[in-house]
């Protein structure tokens, strides 16, 4: 009989400004000579393009002795 398994830790979590959807193509309104539209290709500022931020370190309670 096989217990819990845990699930793996990651080490990065989807940006919550972007969604994870860190790079945005917008159109400038202008046309190049063969037709196709001139596009902007503007990166999340918060996570700078990657999709996803670093965790938070989590607050530990060690050390913390409690009286009986």
């Amino acid at each position: 009989m096989t217990g819990h398994t845990p699930a793996p830790h990651t080490r990065a979590r989807i940006c919550p400004n972007c969604d994870g959807f860190a790079t945005a193509a917008i159109t400038s309104g202008t046309r190049h000579r063969d037709g196709t539209r001139a596009l902007l290709h503007i990166d999340c500022g918060t996570c700078h393009g990657t999709g996803t931020v670093p965790l938070r370190p989590r607050l530990t309670t060690t050390d913390v002795e409690v009286a009986a």
